[in-house]
C-alpha cells in the first residue's frame, strides 16, 4: 500500500496560502547594544532572486514542528509499479524539524531547522520532541549545512528553505517525492551558506535570532534552478 507522505501535502498547502501587504525594510539586530533588555525583534527576510529583491516581514504565528524517518528509502511491491510501493526508514532514529514563517505580498519564505536524533533521546508518542536544550542548540552561532534531500532520503541535518516568489514555489532541497527521480546531483548546495550571525536571549524570555545566507533554490516540480543571494534573516524565536 503506497505511503503518503504528509510533507508534499504541505507544500502544496504553502502554494496556496495567502499574503498580505509589505511593510518596513528589514533592519539588522545590533550585537553590541548596550541596553540591558534586549526587545523581541519582529520577524523580517529579505533575498534576492534574478536581480530582485523580496521582503517579508509579516509573522506567521502557526507552530510547525514534526517528525520524519531518517534514511528512507522505496520499496516497490509486487510487479514494481510507480503506484505500488512503500517508503521505509530506520526503526530507532527519526529527524526533527521546526519551520517558521514569514510573508508579504510579493513572496512567503519557511525555514526548517533539521537534526537527526535516536528516538530513545526524545520524549512523545505522536510526535518525537527534542528536550528544550536541543532545540536551541538548532539555532546557535555558526555555519550550518543546507539539507539537500529533506523529505525524501533524510540522510543530512541542517537547513531547508521553501518560498514563493514571482508566482512560482523554490526550494533549497530537491522539491520531488522520493519515488520520483532526480535530475539534481548531491552537492548542489555546496557554494552556498547559511550563517547565524547572531543568538541573543531576549528581556521576555524568547531568542533574537539573525542569520545571512545564499543558496541554489529549485522550482517545484520541473528542478529549474535560481540563485539566491544577499539573503538576511531576523527573526524572534520562543
Amino acid at each position: 500500500m503506497k505511503n503518503l507522505n504528509t510533507f508534499y501535502f504541505l507544500i502544496i498547502l504553502f502554494i496556496l496560502s495567502s499574503c498580505k501587504k509589505d511593510h518596513t525594510p528589514v533592519k539588522p539586530i545590533d550585537p553590541d547594544s548596550t541596553d540591558s533588555q534586549i526587545a523581541a525583534v519582529s520577524d523580517s527576510v529579505s533575498y534576492t532572486i534574478d536581480g530582485k529583491t523580496y521582503i517579508a516581514n509579516i509573522r506567521d504565528n502557526t507552530i510547525r514542528f514534526g517528525n520524519q524517518s531518517v534514511n528512507q528509502k522505496v520499496v516497490f511491491n509486487n510487479n514494481g509499479t510507480m503506484d505500488n510501493f512503500d517508503i521505509i526508514g530506520d526503526k530507532d532514529s527519526v529527524l526533527f524539524y521546526k519551520e517558521s514563517r514569514t510573508f508579504s505580498n510579493s513572496t512567503s519564505f519557511s525555514i526548517s531547522f533539521i537534526k537527526k536524533f535516536n528516538k530513545k533521546d526524545l520524549s512523545g508518542v505522536i510526535v518525537y520532541s527534542p528536550p528544550v536544550k536541543s532545540i536551541l542548540e538548532l539555532y546557535a552561532k555558526g555555519k550550518y549545512q543546507y539539507a539537500e534531500d529533506f523529505g525524501r532520503e533524510n540522510t543530512e541535518n541542517g537547513i531547508a528553505i521553501l518560498i514563493s516568489a514571482n508566482n512560482k514555489t523554490y526550494t533549497s532541497f530537491v522539491p520531488l517525492p522520493l519515488q520520483k527521480p532526480t535530475t539534481l546531483k548531491p552537492g548542489f548546495q555546496n557554494n552556498s551558506s547559511f550563517e547565524i550571525i547572531s543568538f541573543i536571549k531576549t528581556e521576555n524570555g524568547g531568542y533574537n535570532l539573525e542569520a545571512k545566507f545564499n543558496a541554489i533554490v529549485v522550482e517545484h516540480f520541473n528542478e529549474n534552478q535560481k540563485k539566491l543571494e544577499n539573503g538576511y534573516l531576523r527573526m524572534y524565536i520562543d
